[in-house]
């Protein structure tokens, strides 16, 4: 009876790499993101599923290897580990920054590739090595094998929550620029991008768990993180086509404020009552997708100078300064006799909220109770239905 090649868990690295190269494919067939992104991803894509191969080959105990290629497996683990490390973290960065172009100091990024050639070298870290087997290390040998598995291991880790900040970070300018910063693009990236930091993680853990672990356990864990991989690379593409050409622009904020510093920019006390003023007596706030630059064209001033004032005179941000008038006037329509019988999804909608979470959530913030809650206090007999 022949020995099989691979056992049944093998198979879902042959699947990552078969299905990593065919979403290259429809990435560039399918893909509505600008040039760079889709290079980024589909680069992450390869990187994936290369890695997914690499392993498959280092810790195969049945394919028998020249001692050349066995040292290529532990340099192309390096380079797939950091390819997919900087293509996710690139990826995060193409999307969410409007005008983001690679530059040359990116490619600081890639110092990373020559400290890993040059220690795998130099240790000659074969693939051997990288498992431990009996009879192929020397003392000093473990100790460089050890400082690669751990390099290989932290760097994802690092790259995927930076991109989680950046997403974060994104999140928070969306507040700065938009009144209803919502929809589920954003919200998409950062949980996927964060399943990349927590998978990864998980690598990592487990690999400094290793010497307290039973190798059936480590080879447990091991198998739990490629099925989770295969998981999450189907769907960041499926986020790909969906979601990601929906994301908002932002503006750098702290771009802005330096701006504003540059310029000298002292606002009035008329200014800021004008903007108020602009606000109120506009009902601007009543449209759902109210941008900061549609609301500074209407006050007469450069954006950045209304996001100053809203920031530092204000002491808020966009998104809560306009939804601090879309909750004063939903509280009217509650308390008005005359909308008794327009539920509370209607009463959301006509204040200017896109979103039954949002709504929700600031209502209670600023009221201490939900609409319904309010409605019922002011008026016992009203509808209360949502």
């Amino acid at each position: 009876m022949k020995t099989p090649l691979f056992n049944i868990h093998d198979l879902i690295l042959v699947l990552t790499l078969a299905v990593c190269l065919l979403l290259v494919i429809f990435q560039w067939l399918l893909s509505k993101q600008k040039a760079l992104a889709s290079l980024l991803l589909a680069g992450f894509f390869l990187c994936v599923g290369a890695n997914a191969l690499t392993n498959l080959l280092v810790w195969n105990d049945y394919i028998q290897l020249a001692d050349g290629t066995k040292l290529v497996l532990s340099l192309s683990l390096a380079a797939t580990t950091l390819g997919k490390s900087l293509c996710l973290y690139g990826y995060v960065q193409s999307i969410i920054h409007e005008r983001f172009q690679l530059r040359w100091q990116h490619a600081l990024h890639l110092l990373h590739l020559p400290l890993l050639v040059t220690l795998i070298g130099a240790a000659g870290i074969d693939s051997d090595r990288l498992r431990f087997l009996p009879g192929v290390h020397s003392e000093l040998s473990v100790q460089a094998t050890n400082y690669l598995w751990h390099y290989l291991k932290f760097l994802p880790v690092a790259y995927a929550f930076a991109a989680v900040w950046s997403i974060r970070r994104y999140q928070r300018q969306l507040q700065d620029f938009y009144s209803a910063p919502g929809g589920q693009g954003p919200r998409w990236l950062l949980l996927l991008t964060l399943g990349f930091a927590l998978n990864w993680a998980w690598s990592l853990i487990v690999h400094l768990l290793g010497a307290h672990l039973n190798i059936a356990l480590a080879d447990g864990f091991g198998i739990i993180d490629n099925y989770l991989t295969f998981l999450l690379v189907n769907a960041l593409f499926i986020y790909s086509l969906v979601y990601a050409h929906q994301l908002l622009q932002t503006r750098d904020k702290v771009a802005q404020e330096k701006t504003a510093e540059r310029e000298g920019f002292t606002p009035s006390a008329e200014t800021i009552q004008h903007i108020r003023n602009t606000m109120e007596q506009q009902q601007l706030y009543l449209r759902q997708n109210l941008n900061i630059e549609e609301f500074a064209r209407q006050v007469g001033l450069n954006y950045r100078e209304v996001s100053s004032i809203i920031n530092k005179q204000f002491n808020t941000n966009f998104f809560e300064f306009v939804n601090t008038y879309r909750v004063d006037k939903a509280k009217a329509l509650l308390c008005d006799p005359a909308c008794a019988q327009m539920t509370i999804l209607d009463i959301l909608l006509e204040s200017g909220f896109n979103s039954k979470s949002a709504f929700n959530r600031f209502f209670k913030r600023y009221t201490g109770m939900s609409a319904a809650e309010f409605r019922k206090q002011q008026q016992p007999g009203a509808d209360v239905t949502d």
